[in-house]
């Protein structure tokens, strides 16, 4: 079971990429963390043009990150992004892939695979979730 901040954060970010997707329009990776004070963020990143790809998104919402837990402080911090996931060099599904952080240096990986059906539904798989190392509450970052 995640920690309630890392899934209250999964949540709101789960719930805005879901609406995202049913609009219809490309989703873009975006983030959310939680202040010291309780009070949820979301954070967006605008790149340069010829920066394809989610890398500049995620770097830049990475740095973001750090920013704010400097000037505010954070206790958790989250991004998704939606890919193709492969199996083999195949792909075989969509996906919104979710990094989750907390303060205290746990990181996590959600994949949750889904698929688009007729009017705008979508279904999803079970989610597979795994620990990674952190990139936001890093001691790198700290210095």
């Amino acid at each position: 079971m995640l920690q309630d901040h890392l899934q209250e954060t999964y949540q709101y970010l789960f719930d805005q990429a879901h609406l995202a997707l049913q609009q219809g329009g490309s989703m873009r990776p975006f983030g959310a963390g939680t202040r010291r004070t309780g009070e949820t963020i979301e954070a967006r990143v605008e790149t340069r043009p010829g920066d394809d790809g989610a890398a500049p998104h995620i770097q830049g919402l990475i740095a973001g990150f750090r920013q704010e837990d400097a000037e505010h402080g954070l206790i958790a911090a989250g991004l998704v992004f939606d890919a193709a996931v492969e199996d083999g060099g195949t792909v075989f599904s969509r996906a919104l892939c979710f990094h989750l952080e907390a303060a205290n240096g746990r990181a996590l990986q959600v994949i949750v695979p889904y698929d688009m059906r007729v009017g705008a539904v979508i279904e999803f798989a079970e989610p597979a979730i795994e620990e990674v190392l952190p990139e936001v509450f890093t001691a790198a970052a700290a210095t």
